[in-house]
Parts: C-alpha cells; structure tokens; sequence
C-alpha cells in the first residue's frame, strides 16, 4: 500500500515536471510572440509569397511602306521544373504525365530540369494543363516573348540584327539595328504578387500587379525593304574593291 510519505513524495514529484513543463511553455511562447517575432514573421512571409516578372513586349522594326520586319510573338511552354521529393506524389504526378501525354515523352532518367512537356500552347491547352496540374506546383506554364525576323532574306536579316537575354532575362539587342536602337525598342519589365498555399500552389485571389510592364515602341525606318537590300549591297561592293 502507498503510504502518506509515498503519495506526498509522487505528488511533488507531478507537480515539479508540470511547472518545468509549465516554464518551457511560457518560454517558448516568449521566443515565438515577443524575442523572434519580427525574424518569424519575416521568414513566413518570404516562404507564403513569390514574386515573379511580367515581361514585356519589344517594339516592331519597320520599314518606310509600314512592313513589319522584327517583332515579338508571345509563346508558352509546360514546363516540369522538378520530381516531388515525396514518393507518392512523384508516383501520382509521372501517372498523371503518362496519362497526358502517352508515349510522347522519354523515360524519367533523361530528363533535364526545367524538363520542356510541350512548347507553344493555346490558350486553350494553358487553362487545360493548370486545371490538370493544379495540385502540383513542379508543373508550370511558362510564357516569354520570343523574337521574330520576318524577311528571310539573310541581307536583311543581318540588317536587323539579333537578340538575347542578359543577366536580368531582359531581352537586348546585340548586332545590327536591334542593338543600335536598343534604348527605344527595350520596354520595362512588370512584377507581381501571389501568395502560396502550404503545396506551393498559387492562390490566385491574392495575385497583385507590382508594376506594370512598359512595352518597347516601335522604330520605323525611312527606307523601305529594297533600298535597304540595295544600300547594304552596294556598301558591300565598295568595301571590295581594291
């Protein structure tokens, strides 16, 4: 049988661990509302939020007669920017990508991240695959302005010029007119706003425009398409001859 000495002993011996446990509580409860507070609510919102970039457009090069002769065309890709960590996910998500496109894609161990699905969606197939894909945030529609040279003329296109991204992922001009006239054919690129769900998934009622893009403008040239074929021949010539 417990004697008085037993039960008085395991008594204080309960309510010694409840207020050490009742001290630690009270000292978390500090650290989390009070001492790391504000470094807390820093990190979560880093971790709830993601900023991303508009692009914006670049401006038409055309000729004196209004020919378009370089513009941007807006396309999108589905991209898998990586596998889930967690087995049954990454299980659930290749079934999914099977399912979508069978025997379209090679097998998983070839894959290289940002791994490409499919280039050039409609508009059609975007809502489709974000639909498809909503609960995975490792699939992605990615869109971008890709620059277009319309004369296939390689004269011409030499005139031009070409184009890259640089380390921003903002499209300049590096030859030719692209790259003379750079400072009126670059826009400004926009950014947004979304918060994360706990998957990474966007909650779209929270998206916000921080900025909004500036696209480039135009240049208009004052010579047409032949009188820049025949110019850039002729001072071909001239440097050719003795």
């Amino acid at each position: 049988m417990m004697t008085a000495m037993t039960f008085k002993i395991h008594t204080l011996l309960l309510l010694g661990l409840l207020t050490i446990w009742g001290i630690c509580a009270t000292f978390k409860l500090y650290v989390y509302t009070v001492r790391d507070q504000t470094a807390l609510l820093k990190k979560a919102r880093t971790l709830a939020w993601r900023e991303a970039v508009l692009p914006a457009r670049r401006g038409q090069i055309l000729d004196s007669d209004g020919n378009i002769l370089a513009q941007d065309l807006f396309r999108c890709d589905l991209v898998l920017d990586a596998l889930p960590e967690n087995p049954a996910r990454r299980k659930k998500l290749l079934c999914l990508l099977q399912e979508k496109f069978p025997g379209q894609l090679p097998a998983p161990e070839q894959w290289t991240f940002p791994f490409r699905l499919k280039s050039e969606l409609t508009a059609e197939e975007i809502q489709e695959y974000r639909h498809f894909f909503r609960r995975y945030p490792e699939v992605r529609t990615a869109g971008s302005f890709e620059r277009q040279i319309l004369p296939a003329d390689p004269v011409i296109r030499e005139i031009i010029g070409k184009t890259a991204l640089n380390d921003q992922q903002e499209t300049v001009g590096i030859s030719g007119l692209e790259q003379e006239h750079d400072l009126i054919l670059s826009g400004k690129p926009g950014r947004i706003r979304v918060m994360l769900d706990r998957n990474g998934i966007w909650i779209h009622e929270t998206l916000r425009v921080l900025r909004q893009p500036e696209n480039g403008k135009n240049l208009k040239l004052e010579q047409s398409l032949t009188q820049l074929r025949g110019n850039h021949t002729s001072g071909a010539e001239q440097q050719d001859e003795p």
